[in-house]
């Protein structure tokens, strides 16, 4: 799998994940003339919004301090990669990587030469460092970003993607999605997995994801806590309810995706309403008879018991964080020829 890449450089990682889980250290001194986005120093970014999500979520709007517009590195990745950028936390010289959003189609119309946005989809985790300092900061702040790194690079090839997701890993899934839609005769289809609807507010799935198996099951996180507790019993997003600000930005992906490929699917799955994702709603697209010759890839992104639990551990070789033996529900199926990398 030659399209995979690794981040490199001389940095001590805590933990990895393309949703943000990779703590630094270690940083090269940032020299003051490198005021555009690179992966080799800190690039000071100022907060011009943030805007709330749910009651521990938020979107975070960064802007170039010195208005530099959006490098051509970061115009190639958005082209054909899932990538991410470090933040630094300055009190305690650690940093996490998190994955942009992508550009909403209002930003698509800035020319080269106006500044450009980095939107990151950011979860105030209990106990988590740069969350904790990061939803502290008060709009106006300065907050240095590192990247862009390549986390994966899709193969040209590339006919079809199955992206499960769990909480904020539905930001790379957006990224494969804005980067499909430059690839004719691609599908992708996205399952998503919230642990409380207020993440996904007025999602709703295309088919049947609220099927009576499904809700008749565990969730992930019931399965690696052990836990008997039963998540208390909701109603299913209504089409008629007002959707929140992901599933608007999800739904826009999905418009702008018809044009070039074959579509883009998003199934919702939230823990409160007893609604799970199921190897069944795998399996009948991973047998299903492709239509045309091609790549085909299966992408597991979110909390480590979620990926855990899809696809096995990632594991610590030479110091560096690596995909591992693939495990989990994953690992028992009949993938064919379908690959599986965990974010």
């Amino acid at each position: 799998m030659s399209w995979l890449r690794r981040r490199a450089g001389p940095l001590i990682v805590v933990s990895a994940s393309a949703t943000g889980g990779a703590a630094y250290r270690y940083f090269k001194p940032r020299d003051s003339s490198d005021a555009s986005l690179n992966p080799h120093s800190f690039t000071p970014y100022t907060l011009v919004q943030k805007q709330e999500v749910s009651p521990t979520s938020a979107i975070f709007t960064l802007r170039n301090r010195d208005g530099r517009p959006e490098p051509d590195s970061v115009r190639e990745v958005w082209k054909r990669s899932v990538w991410s950028v470090q933040i630094k936390q300055p009190q305690l010289q650690i940093a996490r990587a998190y994955t942009p959003l992508p550009p909403t189609s209002d930003s698509h119309k800035k020319g080269h030469d106006e500044p450009a946005d980095i939107r990151l989809l950011i979860r105030h985790e209990e106990g988590g460092e740069v969350s904790t300092y990061l939803h502290r900061l008060p709009k106006g702040s300065v907050i240095e970003l590192r990247g862009p790194n390549t986390e994966v690079e899709l193969p040209l090839d590339i006919k079809e993607v199955i992206f499960l997701a769990g909480g904020t890993g539905i930001a790379p899934a957006m990224q494969i999605a804005q980067a499909l839609g430059r690839r004719t005769g691609s599908k992708l289809h996205i399952l998503w997995a919230n642990r409380k609807r207020d993440e996904c507010v007025g999602g709703v799935s295309d088919g049947s994801a609220y099927d009576a198996a499904a809700q008749s099951r565990k969730g992930w996180w019931q399965s690696i806590a052990g836990s008997t507790e039963e998540p208390a019993q909701t109603s299913p997003s209504d089409a008629n309810q007002p959707k929140g600000i992901m599933v608007q930005e999800l739904e826009a992906l999905k418009e702008r995706s018809k044009a070039a490929t074959r579509g883009t699917s998003i199934q919702y799955y939230v823990d409160e309403e007893k609604t799970f994702i199921q190897p069944a709603d795998l399996e009948r697209r991973i047998k299903r008879v492709p239509e045309e010759r091609g790549s085909r890839v299966i992408v597991v992104s979110g909390p480590d018991g979620f990926i855990e639990h899809w696809a096995g551990k990632k594991k610590w070789e030479g110091g560096r964080e690596t995909q591992g033996a693939l495990g989990g529900v994953l690992g028992k199926m009949e993938l064919g020829d379908w690959k599986v990398f965990k974010l």
